[in-house]
């Protein structure tokens, strides 16, 4: 008899799982899996949060979340990366945030994966004025939208050693307003990503990023004016081989 059990939509068990403990034996993952919730009483490296601040902008716990302000001065930047610059596309490394912000205007936002825990005051890993994409990270992929771009939509971007690209998407790919969104991207052991939002695979890029080059999850937000944004990190999820 075949120790494998086929599961072709859900998984589910008998058992009130919210209250009892409903699986025996050992469970042994193939990939690593790593959640954060957000649920600990302090922000700080034991939990291995790293919040990058301009100014006066704050990272905090609040209700549902990780609240992440803006300074209330032009391009100042929030951003919050996970754990350590340990993901791998060699090991096919996926992230998936849910997130809330309070206002889409004048506000540029990062979703991804990116090389380095924090960028220079101002700067998230990619931006975009007009028709230009910057990469400040070396590699990288994830989400983007900047409202200083001509028509203020999602892209999908990466670079693969400081070579960038972005690709827009639809006029319905926009954030709303205090209104969570889940999005997601997965890198493959050839580096091609797939972006996903809301569960929906919404673009993909053949080779975006170095294979072999570490990566950490990176969450921002930036304002374009001089006012303050508050965005709600709701968790992090993350895995690979």
């Amino acid at each position: 008899m075949g120790q494998q059990v086929k599961v072709y939509r859900d998984l589910q068990f008998l058992g009130n799982a919210s209250r009892n403990p409903n699986i025996s034996g050992n469970p042994n993952p193939d990939k690593v899996c790593v959640s954060y919730e957000f649920t600990e009483l302090a922000l700080d490296n034991t939990n291995k949060y790293t919040p990058y601040l301009d100014t006066t902008s704050t990272v905090a716990l609040g209700s549902g979340g990780v609240l992440l302000t803006t300074a209330a001065t032009d391009t100042k930047t929030c951003t919050q990366t996970q754990g350590g610059i340990w993901w791998y596309p060699a090991k096919n490394c996926i992230v998936e945030m849910k997130f809330r912000i309070d206002v889409i205007t004048n506000v540029a936002i990062y979703a991804g994966f990116s090389d380095a825990v924090s960028e220079a005051s101002s700067l998230l890993p990619f931006g975009l004025v007009t028709a230009t994409l910057t990469d400040t990270c070396t590699d990288g992929a994830g989400f983007l939208l900047d409202t200083r771009q001509t028509l203020a939509y999602f892209d999908v971007v990466n670079t693969k050693n400081s070579a960038g690209a972005f690709t827009q998407l639809a006029s319905t790919r926009v954030p709303v307003a205090a209104t969570d969104l889940t999005l997601r991207v997965a890198i493959d052991t050839s580096g091609n990503a797939r972006y996903y939002w809301n569960g929906e695979e919404v673009g993909y890029k053949a080779s975006a990023v170095t294979s072999t080059t570490p990566l950490i999850p990176f969450f921002g937000i930036r304002n374009n004016n001089a006012s303050a944004h508050v965005a709600t990190l709701r968790y992090v999820r993350l895995w690979q081989d």
